[in-house]
C-alpha cells in the first residue's frame, strides 16, 4: 500500500507541461515501463482523464516510444481540443522525432489562434529547411531579422544560417555578435572556424589568441590552436601555443618536429634529450634522436644510436631496418671515397716550345 502510494504521488507531481515539468532524479527505466503500464490499466477505466493521459505522454516519450506518444497526443486532442499546451507538446515531439511535415503543419495551422509564429520561429524555419524548402526559409530568416538585432536574434540567425548552409551570412551575424559580446561561447566555438574555412585568417586567429589567454590550460584547444598555425607556416606561434604543456611526451615530440620543420638542429635536439633524460629506455626518443642524425648525414652518429635501440629492444625490426639502411649508406659512401683514391692521376707535361711557338 505504501509502495503503490508513493508512486501514485510520483505521477501526479510530474503532471505538468513541458514547459513547467518537474525533474525527477534519475530512477531506472524499470520504473518508467512500470508506471506506463498502470497508467495505461488506469485509463481503461478512466478514458477521459487527462492528467493520466499526459502523464502517460510524459512517461512514453522518456521510453522513446514514438507511435505510444503520438497515440496518447491525440486522445488528450480527442478529449479536450486543442489547447496551448498540447501544440507545445506536438511541437515538441515532433521536431524531437524529425517528423518535419507534421511540425510545420501544427505550427501553420494553429499559428493565429495561439500566436505561435514568434516563440516557434526556429522550429519552423527548420522544418522548412528540412523539408528542402530552402528558399522559403531563408526568405523567412532574412523577414525575421530585419527587425531584431539583440544578442539573442543575432545567435539564432547565426545557426539558422550555418544550418541553410549559407556560411556567408553565417559568419556575417556571428561578425555582429562578436562586436556585440565578444566573450559569447558560441563565438569561440564556431565563429574562427568559420572564418578559416573563409580565408579569412587572421581574424580567425585573433578570435583564438583572445580564447587563448582566458583559457590558458585547455590542452585540447591549444592543440588544435598549434596544428593551424602549422597549416599556414606559423611555426614560431605554434610552438608558442604548446609552451604550457611540455610536461607531456607527447608535446615535447611535437615541439621537436616544429623545430625540424625550420631545420633548428639545436632545438630539436634539445627536446629529444628532455626526453631521454626523462626515460632513458624511451623507444621512441632514441629514434627520433637517430633519424634526425641520419637526415643530416651524420651516419656513424645515427648508427650508434639506432644500435642502442636494438640493444634495449633486441626484437625491435624497425630499429634493425634503420640501422641495416645506415650501414649500407656508410657502405656505399666508404666505396666512393675508396675509388676515388684508387683513381690514377694524369700525367701532366709542360708544352714544348717548337719553333718559337
Amino acid at each position: 500500500m505504501r509502495q503503490s502510494a508513493f508512486l501514485l504521488f510520483i505521477i501526479l507531481i510530474s503532471c505538468t507541461s513541458q514547459r513547467d515539468r518537474i525533474i525527477i532524479p534519475e530512477i531506472s527505466e524499470s520504473f518508467y515501463t512500470q508506471a506506463l503500464i498502470r497508467i495505461d490499466n488506469d485509463l481503461k477505466g478512466n478514458e477521459d482523464n487527462l492528467h493520466l493521459i499526459e502523464q502517460k505522454l510524459y512517461y512514453c516519450d522518456y521510453l522513446s516510444w514514438p507511435s505510444t506518444c503520438l497515440d496518447a497526443l491525440d486522445e488528450f486532442k480527442r478529449q479536450k481540443g486543442m489547447t496551448p499546451q498540447l501544440v507545445e507538446q506536438y511541437i515538441y515531439y515532433y521536431t524531437k522525432h524529425e517528423k518535419y511535415q507534421a511540425l510545420l503543419d501544427v505550427i501553420v495551422r494553429w499559428s493565429d489562434e495561439f500566436d505561435l509564429i514568434e516563440e516557434f520561429f526556429g522550429q519552423r524555419i527548420l522544418a522548412l529547411s528540412k523539408l528542402g524548402r530552402k528558399e522559403e526559409a531563408l526568405g523567412l530568416l532574412r523577414s525575421y531579422m530585419s527587425r531584431r538585432q539583440s544578442a539573442k536574434d543575432l545567435m539564432f540567425a547565426s545557426q539558422r544560417y550555418i544550418e541553410l548552409d549559407d556560411t556567408l551570412m553565417a559568419a556575417y551575424y556571428m561578425g555582429k555578435l562578436a562586436k556585440m559580446d565578444s566573450l559569447n561561447d558560441f563565438i569561440f566555438d564556431r565563429y574562427p572556424y568559420m572564418l578559416l574555412n573563409l580565408g579569412f585568417d587572421e581574424q580567425a586567429f585573433m578570435i583564438f589568441e583572445k580564447y587563448s589567454v582566458l583559457n590558458p590550460y585547455d590542452f585540447r584547444f591549444h592543440s588544435q590552436l598549434s596544428g593551424y598555425y602549422e597549416e599556414v607556416g606559423k611555426l614560431a606561434e605554434a610552438r608558442n601555443a604548446l609552451k604550457n604543456f611540455e610536461a607531456s611526451d607527447s608535446v615535447l615530440f611535437r615541439m621537436t618536429d616544429l623545430y625540424l620543420a625550420e631545420n633548428q638542429w639545436d632545438s630539436a635536439h634539445y627536446y629529444t634529450d628532455k626526453l631521454i633524460s626523462r626515460d632513458s629506455t624511451s623507444r621512441d626518443a632514441w629514434l627520433k634522436k637517430a633519424g634526425m642524425y641520419e637526415d643530416r648525414g651524420w651516419l656513424s652518429f645515427s648508427l650508434n644510436y639506432y644500435s642502442h635501440v636494438i640493444y634495449l629492444y633486441p626484437e625491435d625490426t624497425v630499429a634493425r631496418q634503420r640501422a641495416d639502411l645506415v650501414r649500407r649508406k656508410i657502405a656505399y659512401l666508404q666505396r666512393l671515397k675508396f675509388e676515388e683514391n684508387q683513381l690514377p692521376l694524369p700525367e701532366i707535361e709542360s708544352k714544348k716550345i717548337i719553333n718559337n711557338e
